[in-house]
């Protein structure tokens, strides 16, 4: 059984929901600590402590100190020094190993692949260690970024519920991926937000690009004005007919 667990995470909502999980459970010979990245906002967070894994001193303290990590969305990666020491296990918003790396939920819609969430054992791989549990979401035909990304973190959260007992007493069964699968990278990602006015494309294609770069209020997606040279940001609003 882990006696000392940090969590590691750059999202606040996750963090408030996990931790009221582990209130609910009673996991009290257990005791849970946050940490966040140094470019998170610790205002957001209910005082974490801020650990660069770039840093040996942090990396020393986190093994000193702790006998499991808990990445919830955490932004960095984990250094081999690490994941070959201490017990290492992330929730990953998509389907391992089909949606390994960066913003799953993007490339699931641009390459029409079924997405999900996946608790899984950190190696020296991008979201490639055993898998301890996984579900897929339901993808629909109108889901932009934003709400696939919501529904992926709503099976996160129901997957922490169902495995975090069996995950703190170390008696969870896990198993590999069936195949290497694909890994997207931050550059695939950026590689998407330019918009070509020039290009042909089916009108299909086109609005597929669009939902999966439409994430609220970000300003992914992007075409250069021909006059001006600035940057355009584009998205789009799908709402299914009578659907309130």
């Amino acid at each position: 059984m882990f006696k000392n667990v940090l969590v590691i995470s750059d999202n606040a909502y996750l963090c408030k929901e996990f931790f009221n999980i582990v209130r609910n459970k009673k996991l009290n010979d257990t005791s849970f600590s946050l940490g966040i990245s140094p470019f998170s906002k610790t205002s957001d967070f209910d005082t974490p402590m801020i650990f660069d894994l770039k840093i040996q001193s942090h990396i020393d303290k986190i093994k000193n100190d702790f006998d499991l990590i808990l990445s919830i969305h955490c932004k960095q990666i984990f250094p081999s020094d690490l994941v070959n020491t201490v017990k290492c296990i992330n929730v990953h918003p998509g389907y391992n190993p089909i949606n390994r790396g960066w913003f799953p939920q993007v490339f699931a819609i641009i390459n029409e692949l079924p997405i999900g969430a996946t608790i899984h054992e950190i190696d020296d791989a991008l979201d490639h260690g055993a898998i301890i549990a996984r579900s897929f979401v339901n993808k629909e035909n109108h889901d932009t970024s934003l709400s696939l990304y919501n529904k992926i973190i709503k099976k996160e959260l129901e997957l922490l519920d169902s495995h975090l007992e069996s995950i703190i007493e170390n008696t969870y069964e896990s198993s590999q991926p069936e195949i290497e699968g694909t890994l997207y990278l931050k550059k695939d990602f950026n590689d998407l937000l330019k918009l070509d006015l020039n290009e042909q494309t089916s009108i299909g294609d086109l609005i597929n690009r669009l939902r999966a770069l439409t994430h609220g209020d970000f300003n992914n997606a992007y075409y250069l004005d021909p006059d001006t040279g600035k940057k355009i940001f584009v998205g789009i609003k799908l709402k299914p007919e009578n659907d309130e």
